[in-house]
Order: C-alpha cells, then structure tokens, then sequence
C-alpha cells in the first residue's frame, strides 16, 4: 500500500520532472504528459513499445523524404541563409535611417517651414480659392465675349443683364476672398484680385462700345421714334447722364441731322445765296419777254428748291419736336428718368430747352427763306400756300411761326416786284432814252420817236382817264404814243405777275416802287421836253400831248390797276388818308416824287398853253 502510494505520487511529479527537459518546450508534448497519470497501467505499459515503433516510422520516412526531396531542402537552406542576410541589412539600413537620416529630414523640413513656408501657404491658399470658385470663373471669363456679341447684335437688354450679373458676382467674389484670407491688412492690399479688374475693364469697354451705338442712333437720319424710344431707355438705364444731358444729346443728334439733309439740298440745287451781289447779264437788244423768261427760269430753279428745302424741314421739325415730347415729356415714363445733380433745377433746365427749341428749329428755316424767297418771285404763292401749311402743322405742336411769314413773303413780293419793274419798264425806258435822247449828239425830235403817226395826234380832251374805265382794261389813247404803251406793257406784264400772289401788307411797297419807277420816267420825258428846242409848233404839240397822255392817262390808270385792280382797294380812300396824314410814312417817298413829277408836267403843260 505504501510502496502503490508512493508510486503514485512519483506519476504525479513527472510534469515535474520532465519540465525542464526539452519535451516540455512543445505544448503537444505537455498535454501528452498531463494525460499519462490518467491511463491505465497497460495503455502506460505498451507506450513505449508504441513510441520506439512510431520513432521508428518516422525515421524510415524522414530518411526517405531525405532520399527523394534533397534538392528542396538544399534550396530552403540557401533561402533561409539569404533571407537572414536580407534582414540583417534592413536591419542596419533601419537604423541608420532611425538614427540619422529622419532627423536630418525634419530639421530641414523645419528650416524649410520658416524659410519658405508663408509663402508657399499664401500660393495654396490662392490656388484654393481659385479651385473653389473655379464654376465661377468659368462663367466669367465668357461673360465679356458675350456682351460683345449682344452689343454687335443689337441686343443690348441682354448685354445689359450680362454686366449686372458679372458685376454682382464679382463683387461677391471678391468679398469672398477677402473674408477667406482674414484680417492681415498687409495681405488684403497685396491681393491678387487682377483677373477682376481685368474682366470689369473689359466688361466697361464693351458697355461704352454700346454707349456709342446708342449715341450713334441718335444721329442716323433713316430712324423714327422707336429707335430712339429704344435707344433713349437703354441709355437710362445705363445711367451715362442725367435727363436734361440726354435731352440736349438728343436735340443736338437730331437738329445736326436736319441741318445736314438741309445743307445737302442747297448744296446739290446749285443756286447761289449771295442774293446781294446776284445780277442778271441779259444780251444786248434783248426784249422784255426774254428777259422775263431768264428770269422766270432762275425763279423756278429757286422755287423747287425752296419747295423741297420747307417739305424736309417741315417734316424733320415736326417729328424731332414729337419725338422730343413722347420721349422726354411723357409723365407716364417719369420713373425711368434719372435725375440731375442737386444743385441744378430740372423744371428750369427742362423750360430752357422747351423755349429755344422752336427757336433753333426756325434758325434753319427763315435764313434761307430771307436768302432765296424773293429769288422765287412770281412763283410765291404755291410757297406761301406750302408755308402757310407747314406753320399749321407744326401748330398742332405748339410752334405756330405765322406771324414770321407775312414779313418775309410781302417784302419778297415788294422785292420781286421791284425787280421786274427795274428789268422791264426801266429797262425798256432807258433804252428809248439812250436810242433817241442821252445817246446821240442831238436829240431826236418828238415826231420821230413820241408819237405813232405825227399828223395823227390825240385831242387834249381825249387825253384824260375817266372814271369809268376798268382798271383791268388799258386805255387805247396810249396806243397812239409808243414809248408810253411799251412803258404800259411792261407794267401790265408786272402786274399780271403780281397778281399771283398780293399782299395785302405789301400795298405800300409796290405802290411806293411803282410810282419811283414811274416818276424816273416821267422826269426823264420832262427834262426832255424842257430841253427841247425846236421851234417848230407840231413838235411842241406833240410833247404836250406825250406830257398829257403821262400825267391824265398813264399815272391814274396805274395807280388804279394797282390799288384797285390787283389789291381791290379803294384808290380815293388811300389818297385821303395820305393827304390826312400829319407824318407821312418813309415808305411813301415815291409817292410823293411822282405828286411833284405830276405837278411839275402840270406846270409845264400850263405854261405851254394847254
């Protein structure tokens, strides 16, 4: 029992004892000896039969595995040989990079970050924000050749929408750059922002290039109101000025247009306007009637010209006046306006304009009129009826110039008169004068050139104006007297003309160069007659009756085909108020030179003993 006991505690101890051999060193082994106090006597009494047999196999198989697998084992010694001299050389490379080369890395990654690192933060900061609004700047950059393009298509709403965009989105972005780089002032005044200003430059110039398109509008002489409607917005909302600026831009564009078409029609007509130095060279010899064809055809050049000259101005008055009221007067587009600086009054600016407007208009107009009208004569009264139409069209816009008219028309009249009285009755007279009086050594007689047939002379008593003559029918005594009945053609030529239009303004004028003229003529044959001084009876008979026919036919019926016949007037009521008349007027200078020529024939008749 004792020596079983003992035994026992023997197998108990083995772990013990075997722990420190080399069988230990394996966990398979330790559970297989942890096992071995559990089995039985026989399992424990053929163990080691079985293990010498085990041993035995196994050492058959290795020695086989010896035979047959050599080479690998050689090649797995080479391996393992290499592999433990590869890791040997890590080993020594690891801690020389441990030991010496990533302390060197990091002071020069330290020098580095002082140095050079402000810089290279402030380049990436930059290169991020440029990342960040990348889509931003895409957009942009288009933006610039876009409103290019809307400019040179004429879409300038578009245009406009496209800089409002890309200049709110560059404000933004540049806010959003400031705040991302912070508070460092030194920073913000060095900051990049060229691609900015870059772009609102180019983004400026493409807006002044639309500026001077809508400008430019202003100025074309094919365009109405919706083009400058539309021109006249855009330049509102592009705030290039103020409204009263806008409006004289415009005033300005439109009357140098107007002045431009109108220089253009007087310069291809032709026609001289120094009216003061103009003189008609008729051919010697040349009759009345061809002189008054000259004449006639310098006249009607001028009058298609005129005609011409008041149809565009009337029309281009008329719509730059309307243009002007729609555009800048029209209170329903009030809110579109933008409003002069403070110190200036925009109803006064506005007032200004409104009155010399029609005053700068009329400044194309009457000076040509004062220039050409009275070269126009006889062919005055479609002019009158074209101007008189023309004043009332514009009325209707509140720029009736009526009153400019008479004026200009009567004294044209009076003028044009006066040029056919000068051209035809003096003309006529002086060359009888120069033929038979001044030209020759000694004048002829009266019987040669006074009278149509010398022993056929008119009674005195015929030679008188009754009153019931017509003032429209000639008196047939003149036909006996030749020189004084081409005298009456050529004042009937020139009345007939004057018929086509006579102002009622312009009866003084005519009447005052009327009887000038034919006081001339009258104090001519009486100075003739005084000179005379053949003594032959028949001869003195005849110059009293050339004298008769003068004073008692010729003046009356002149008068009255004048007052009466062309201005329907009566004759005895002007001469009473001339006679009644204190001071007379200067206009009348004629007519009392030819009361004293009258009075003087008269006188020398009396004298002679009729």
């Amino acid at each position: 029992m004792t020596t079983a006991v003992s035994t026992f505690s023997e197998l108990s101890s083995l772990p013990d004892v075997l722990s420190d051999s080399l069988l230990a060193s394996s966990p398979s082994n330790l559970d297989f000896l942890a096992e071995l106090p559990t089995n039985a006597l026989s399992d424990l009494l053929s163990t080691p039969t079985a293990l010498t047999t085990q041993s035995h196999t196994l050492t058959s198989s290795l020695t086989a595995l010896t035979h047959t697998s050599y080479p690998t084992f050689l090649s797995l010694h080479h391996t393992s040989t290499a592999l433990l001299t590869s890791l040997s050389s890590f080993d020594t490379s690891l801690n020389s990079l441990i030991n010496a080369a990533l302390p060197a890395l990091d002071d020069a990654a330290r020098v580095f970050r002082e140095k050079t690192g402000p810089e290279v933060i402030e380049g990436r900061q930059k290169a991020r924000t440029v990342l960040e609004q990348h889509d931003k700047l895409c957009d942009l950059l288009d933006v610039p050749v876009l409103i290019d393009t809307c400019v040179r298509n004429g879409l300038y709403a578009e245009a406009l929408s496209l800089a409002a965009h890309a200049s709110s989105a560059l404000s933004s972005l540049v806010a959003q750059t400031r705040k991302s780089l912070g508070d460092n002032e030194e920073t913000k005044q060095g900051l990049p922002l060229q691609l900015a200003d870059s772009l609102q430059a180019e983004i400026t110039s493409s807006l002044h290039s639309m500026q001077l398109i809508l400008l430019n509008t202003l100025h074309e002489p094919a365009r109405k109101l919706p083009a400058f409607w539309k021109a006249v917005q855009f330049l509102r909302r592009m705030k290039a000025m103020h409204e009263d600026e806008l409006a004289l831009v415009f005033i300005s564009a439109r009357m140098g247009c107007l002045r431009d078409t109108l220089d253009g029609i007087e310069r291809d007509a032709g026609i001289l306007s120094n009216v003061g130095n103009l003189e008609f060279k008729f051919p010697v010899g040349s009759t009345v009637e061809e002189r008054e064809r000259e004449i006639d055809r310098e006249a009607d050049d001028v009058a298609r010209f005129l005609k011409k000259y008041i149809d565009i101005w009337r029309e281009g008055a008329y719509d730059l006046v309307t243009q002007y009221t729609t555009i800048f007067l029209d209170r329903s587009h009030a809110g579109a306006r933008i409003a002069p600086p403070a110190d200036q009054d925009a109803e006064a600016s506005s007032y200004i304009i409104r009155q010399t407007l029609p005053s700068t208009l009329l400044e194309l107009l009457l000076p040509t009129l004062r220039s050409y009208l009275e070269r126009a004569y006889p062919h005055l009264a479609p002019l009158a009826t074209q101007l008189a139409y023309c004043s009332s069209a514009l009325a209707r816009v509140g720029m009736d110039f009526r009153a400019l008219l008479s004026p200009l028309i009567s004294r044209s009249v009076i003028s044009g008169f006066a040029r056919d009285v000068r051209f035809g009755v003096e003309h006529e007279w002086s060359g009888v004068l120069a033929k038979h009086v001044t030209s020759r050594p000694k004048p002829s007689a009266p019987s040669v050139w006074l009278v149509a047939t010398p022993n056929n002379v008119p009674a005195f008593k015929t030679l008188a104006l009754l009153p019931s003559n017509a003032s429209h029918s000639p008196p047939q005594v003149l036909t006996a007297f030749p020189p004084l009945a081409k005298m009456l053609n050529a004042y009937i030529r020139a009345l007939n003309r004057l018929r086509m239009l006579a102002p009622v303004d312009a009866l003084s004028g005519i009447v005052e160069g009327f009887e000038e003229c034919l006081a001339n003529a009258g104090h001519g044959l009486l100075q003739y007659a005084k000179d005379w001084r053949g003594g032959d009876a028949k001869e003195i008979q005849i110059l009293q009756a050339a004298g008769a026919a003068y004073t008692r036919v010729l003046v009356p019926w002149l008068q009255r085909a004048i007052v009466e016949g062309v201005f329907s007037a009566s004759l005895k009521d002007r001469q009473s108020a001339a006679d009644g008349a204190e001071d007379p007027d200067p206009g009348e200078e004629g007519e009392r030179k030819l009361s004293f020529i009258v009075r003087e024939w008269e006188s020398w008749l009396g004298s002679t003993g009729i």
